[in-house]
């Protein structure tokens, strides 16, 4: 059946493409349902990797099935990984172009495109919008993209950026994972119900506005987002405890973004053959460009131990707890001969995000003199 059956003129003499519901028809030998398939069906997946400096993002990727990373900011220099340095827009697009023809042909000897870092993608499409309108200037140079009046800077930029996504796309298309490793920042979350806090997200460089769009849009396009952390533990006493021991969490938090469509546990060590194989099926393994050494072992039982009492948390950071006792009895919190545990959550919360100021007030009362 030939295209032009489809195609019928509209009121200018032109043709659209609209189609003919009786030409359709006619076609008995294009069923659809004949084309219904059933199971699932193993595609190139779109990860992004994200987490605080030094936490090992580009070593797990690293180890990701044969990666080849395009480097924006001389990350990459102290690992041993093959790599393409791009420092701008132009070099970003003209190194994804090889690649898609190279992937395409079935000469790219890589499975894995690695974005190191993702953070600065925003900011080479701006630098270009710049670049750009400086080639050919109205009104001569221009150094910062708000002098491009009414946003239009901002508009081309962020079209810009959702073009780099497609392109990731194309060659995505051609075979490879794509793995975009970000930064984390710490943000303020103000729900419509309930007290504000915070959590970890993902950092792109742009301004508020521009980098809340931008993160929006990188997240609907990954197919996982993986966030990365040190594990914090916490003594007998209820103190917090950072140690070495690494971990990725795959599911999103109150307090972090993460997801996953591979049903990969909660959490994670930082074992890049594991996660391979859950996120790209099996067949694809450890590719040994992460240093020797970085597979940790399974994470520790006492990661599932509940957080410490308030009672705990409180006797953590009291610097006199009997003081302590002897100021909230007289305050009438608790009454004479209670401990911590009688602390109502309110005046403990209170203690808590405060804790030198209650003991100031502590010191002052158990002081003859300061009365």
């Amino acid at each position: 059946m030939q295209i032009s059956n489809y195609l019928k003129k509209d009121g200018r003499g032109q043709q659209e493409l609209t189609p003919d519901l009786n030409t359709i028809k006619q076609g008995n030998n294009m069923n659809l349902l004949q084309n219904i398939k059933r199971g699932v069906q193993q595609r190139p997946q779109r990860v992004i990797i994200y987490g605080p400096e030094g936490v090992g993002k580009s070593t797990l990727a690293a180890g990701l099935p044969a990666p080849l990373f395009l480097d924006t900011e001389e990350g990459t220099q102290h690992m041993n990984v093959d790599r393409i340095q791009v420092d701008h827009y132009g070099a970003m697009l003209e190194a994804l172009q090889d690649i898609y023809k190279e992937a395409r042909n079935g000469s790219l000897p890589y499975k894995t495109l690695v974005v190191d870092t993702g953070d600065r993608l925003w900011d080479m499409c701006a630098r270009q919008v710049i670049r750009d309108y400086n080639a050919s200037p109205k009104d001569g140079k221009i150094s910062s993209i708000e002098s491009i009046g009414y946003g239009k800077g901002y508009a081309q930029a962020s079209e810009m950026f959702v073009n780099l996504l497609s392109v990731f796309d194309n060659c995505r298309n051609a075979g490879l994972h794509i793995a975009v490793i970000c930064h984390c920042r710490v943000e303020t979350v103000n729900p419509p119900e309930g007290e504000a806090y915070t959590m970890y997200t993902i950092k792109i460089n742009a301004p508020a506005k521009q980098a809340i769009t931008a993160k929006e849009k990188l997240k609907e396009w990954g197919d996982a987002i993986l966030f990365c952390n040190y594990v914090t533990t916490f003594t007998d006493g209820g103190k917090a405890k950072g140690g070495e021991l690494r971990a990725v969490y795959t599911e999103h938090r109150a307090t972090w973004e993460a997801k996953n469509r591979h049903g990969m546990p909660t959490v994670m060590a930082m074992d890049a053959g594991e996660i391979s194989r859950l996120l790209f099926g099996t067949g694809c393994e450890f590719s040994g460009n992460a240093p020797a050494g970085e597979k940790q072992e399974p994470l520790p039982v006492q990661q599932e131990k509940p957080a410490p009492s308030l009672a705990d948390q409180l006797a953590a950071v009291i610097n006199d707890v009997p003081g302590a006792l002897n100021f909230l009895a007289y305050k009438k919190e608790i009454q004479p001969g209670q401990g911590l545990e009688a602390v109502s959550e309110k005046f403990a919360s209170f203690i808590l995000s405060a804790p030198d100021r209650f003991n100031t007030a502590v010191l002052q009362h158990n002081t003859p003199t300061a009365r």
